[in-house]
């Protein structure tokens, strides 16, 4: 019996559907909510933008698990490992004060689903670790 976290199933696609809404979700908060704010108080368009790259990353790795290579474990457990830290480190330090602006509201939520996802994913590559650095690279 197939367990959910294994990748011989429709998982990758799941995974992947997840990573694409978390990119469009991040760059609607970050970047056209900000930007659209501006505009209608007629602002600088860029000052209420939260200048993150994290979304390349995700939509690499969102590509990656429909394509899985050995790439997808070593670079997938970076990503993952590094927006871990990140993220706990970014929250604990917004808990200790926090504002509860739009901007600092929307981007801790953002972070709060970025982090539950990121858990599960690490969790679905440590347990494929096997399958995806050996028993793939025996099918090609």
């Amino acid at each position: 019996m197939n367990s959910f976290f294994t990748l011989k199933t429709k998982l990758p696609i799941i995974i992947s559907s997840w990573l694409v809404l978390i990119v469009l979700w991040t760059l609607l908060i970050k970047f056209i909510f900000p930007i659209l704010y501006a505009l209608y108080y007629e602002e600088n368009c860029t000052k209420y933008i939260m200048w993150d790259f994290w979304w390349i990353a995700h939509l690499w790795l969102a590509n990656s698990f429909l394509n899985l290579s050995k790439k997808t474990y070593y670079i997938g457990m970076l990503i993952c490992i590094s927006e871990l830290i990140i993220i706990n480190y970014k929250l604990i330090a917004f808990f200790i004060s926090p504002q509860w602006t739009i901007w600092e509201t929307n981007w801790m939520i953002n972070k709060i689903i970025v982090l539950i996802l990121f858990i599960i994913i690490t969790v679905i590559l440590l347990k494929n670790k096997y399958y995806i650095l050996n028993d793939l690279i025996k099918k090609e």
